[in-house]
C-alpha cells in the first residue's frame, strides 16, 4: 500500500518536472501525513482483531472445552465413583489442564499478533525514510523553480523584456542534445578502433 503510494507521487513529480507547482510541496506533505495515519489504523485494526480473537478463544475455551474436558473425565471415572461427590477434585485436577491449554493458545496470539506488528513497523520505517527522502526533494524543486522565477523577473526588470529566455533555454537544449548525439557517436567509433 506504501509503495503505490510512493510510485504515485513519484510518477506525479516525474510528469510535473517541466512545471512543478508550488502545491506539490503541500500535496506530497498531506499524502505523507494521510501514510502515517494508515498506519496507525493499521496497527488498531490488528490489535482489535487480536483482542477479538482472545475473547473468542476464551469464549470457546469456557463454553466447549471445558465442558468436553469434564464430560471426558467423567466418562473415565469408574462406575461406582459417585461423580457428584467427586466433583470437586475433578474439578481441581481440570482446571490446571484448561489453564494450560487456554495459555498456551493465548502466547500463541500474542507471538502472532507481534510478529504482524512487528512487520508493519519495518516496512513503515521504509516508508518513513522513503517519503521524507521525496518530501525533501519535491522541497528542493520547488525552491529552484521559484528561485528561476524570481531571477527571470528580475532579469526581465533589469531589460525590459527583451530577452526570451525560453527561447535561449530550448536553443540550449537543442545544441546539448546534438552534441550528446555527437559525442555518442565518436564513442562508438573509439570501440571500434581499440
Amino acid at each position: 500500500m506504501y509503495k503505490n503510494i510512493i510510485s504515485l507521487v513519484i510518477i506525479v513529480s516525474f510528469l510535473s518536472c517541466a512545471s512543478l507547482p508550488n502545491a506539490t510541496s503541500s500535496l506530497s506533505k498531506n499524502i505523507i501525513d494521510e501514510g502515517d495515519a494508515m498506519h496507525q489504523l493499521n496497527i488498531s485494526l490488528v490489535n482489535q482483531l487480536f483482542d477479538e480473537k482472545r475473547e473468542r478463544l476464551n469464549t470457546f475455551i469456557t463454553n466447549k472445552y471445558t465442558p468436553a474436558i469434564i464430560k471426558k473425565y467423567q466418562s473415565l471415572l469408574p462406575q461406582n465413583v459417585d461423580y457428584k461427590e467427586e466433583l470437586p477434585n475433578i474439578i481441581g485436577a481440570i482446571i490446571p489442564v484448561i489453564n494450560r491449554k487456554r495459555d498456551s493458545l493465548q502466547d500463541l496470539l500474542l507471538k502472532q499478533q507481534q510478529q504482524i506488528v512487528t512487520n508493519l513497523n519495518t516496512n513503515f520505517i521504509s516508508y518513513a525514510k522513503a517519503t521524507a527522502s521525496l518530501q525533501n526533494l519535491i522541497n528542493s524543486a520547488v525552491k529552484v523553480k521559484n528561485a528561476e522565477e524570481n531571477a527571470l523577473s528580475g532579469i526581465n526588470q533589469l531589460t525590459g523584456s527583451k530577452i526570451n529566455f525560453k527561447q535561449i533555454e530550448g536553443k540550449l537544449d537543442s545544441i546539448l542534445n546534438k552534441t550528446g548525439l555527437g559525442m555518442n557517436k565518436l564513442l562508438k567509433v573509439e570501440k571500434l578502433i581499440k
